[in-house]
């Protein structure tokens, strides 16, 4: 077997025994992911000569209608510049694949340079008033410099777009970046910047790539469903859902009254008359709150091309505790964990200078960060300087946190953002 088909081969076993991630994986832990994966079918483009090519190309395509994607994904994009790219990075998303499928992809494939990087903006999907950029790099030297930030920019310099989120990929240095902007699509001539920095430094090189959106205009479709429902006595008001190219946003509100704290949706997702499902985000933003700490805004992936009869949003699995447990307490002088959930699922706190261990016994399908703030004993909000997460040999998860350099009052409060408890039921909602 030759050895590019041997490495498709390893990867095609790799995704077919990959347990798919639930609806709230870490960003940060899917980028984790993603670079852990082997180098994928794109390597075979670097080969010379006409029947190569042509070999490779049916090889690609074989391989592509065998890892979870259409016939008509695949025909869609054979003709695609930079398919391979493409391919790596929405092989999880239905939704973005049925959006090439309908022509709603514009391939781009112009490249800048800088000292350490070559960047290519391969291409985008665009929605009413965001879009999904698509892009592939590859560097130049062994420069310790690393990808920061991308951002869309006017003719002027100016940046226009808002509430972003990117993940770059290692090693195979492939990039998504999702940008909104305050009003529709614009069209006029835009600049993409890719900036690259050093640790925390300021950035030290940007790429400047010119493009102009094309695509047709896109319509968001939404519903109001203002539907309360009930799992074990808590409270879950469905606001409305929208169904746009890039995603499916479900607007919901916990009950203030409810008394557990509600961590998220398990297994959140849109089903239509044939059965078909959409479910969360793979790679991306999963949710995002609001200035009501009850009310959450949960992304699922989109369904905007399927024409449905109809459509039901379902779910059955919740992660939540009793909120009188939704948080630990820790004392970095005496390095003791003084308080924590019934269960007792923390231990081995450590204090090394500033940087703070512990360790959490999670469970099958868990992999959350329980943290994202915490305050000292006089309610004095903290922010760390940097954070770990990894796992230890007996398959926990240890989690670090390095504290700032300022005075603070111990015991500290970490209140839970995420915890491996759940609640289960049957919920259904008709919304067409």
């Amino acid at each position: 077997m030759h050895e590019d088909e041997k490495n498709l081969e390893k990867w095609k076993e790799a995704i077919e025994k990959q347990e798919i991630p639930k609806a709230s994986l870490e960003n940060a832990i899917l980028k984790g992911f993603q670079g852990a994966k082997e180098k994928r079918a794109k390597q075979m483009v670097r080969k010379r000569g006409l029947w190569t090519i042509v070999a490779a190309a049916v090889l690609m395509l074989t391989f592509i209608t065998s890892i979870r994607v259409s016939p008509v994904f695949a025909n869609a994009i054979a003709s695609i510049p930079g398919m391979s790219v493409i391919v790596d990075m929405i092989q999880d998303n239905k939704g973005l694949q049925m959006a090439i499928e309908n022509e709603h992809y514009q391939a781009i494939g112009v490249s800048g340079e800088s000292k350490s990087f070559k960047v290519t903006l391969e291409g985008l999907i665009t929605d009413e008033n965001g879009l999904i950029i698509f892009s592939s790099a590859a560097q130049k030297n062994s420069n310790q410099i690393q990808f920061s930030s991308v951002r869309v920019l006017d003719q002027n310099g100016v940046p226009i777009s808002k509430n972003g989120s990117y993940s770059f990929n290692y090693p195979e240095l492939t990039h998504t970046a999702e940008l909104e902007f305050e009003t529709k699509i614009p069209t006029d001539e835009l600049l993409i910047e890719y900036t690259f920095s050093k640790d925390e430094e300021e950035a030290s090189e940007t790429i400047q790539i010119p493009f102009k959106i094309e695509l047709k205009p896109i319509k968001k479709e939404q519903y109001i469903i203002n539907e309360t429902v009930e799992v074990k006595g808590q409270k879950i008001h469905i606001r409305s859902i929208t169904i746009g190219s890039l995603k499916t946003a479900i607007e919901v509100e916990y009950d203030a009254e409810n008394t557990m704290k509600i961590f998220g949706f398990e297994d959140l997702r849109l089903e239509d008359e044939k059965g078909e499902v959409w479910t969360s985000i793979q790679n991306g933003v999963t949710a995002r709150g609001s200035d009501n700490p009850n009310v959450m805004t949960y992304y699922l992936q989109s369904n905007y091309f399927r024409q449905t009869d109809h459509l039901t949003l379902k779910f059955n699995k919740l992660m939540a505790m009793d909120r009188e447990d939704a948080f630990i307490i820790i004392d970095t002088d005496k390095k003791e964990i003084i308080r924590q959930p019934k269960d007792k699922r923390f231990s081995n706190l450590a204090v090394n200078g500033r940087l703070v261990t512990i360790e959490l016994q999670r469970e099958a399908g868990y992999h959350h960060d329980p943290f994202s703030e915490y305050m000292d004993a006089k309610g004095k909000k903290l922010t760390s300087v940097t954070g770990t997460f990894s796992y230890t040999d007996d398959d926990n998860i240890k989690l670090g946190f390095e504290m700032p350099n300022e005075a603070y009052t111990n015991p500290l409060r970490l209140p839970l953002t995420y915890y491996p408890s759940y609640i289960t039921g049957d919920i259904s909602i008709q919304i067409k």
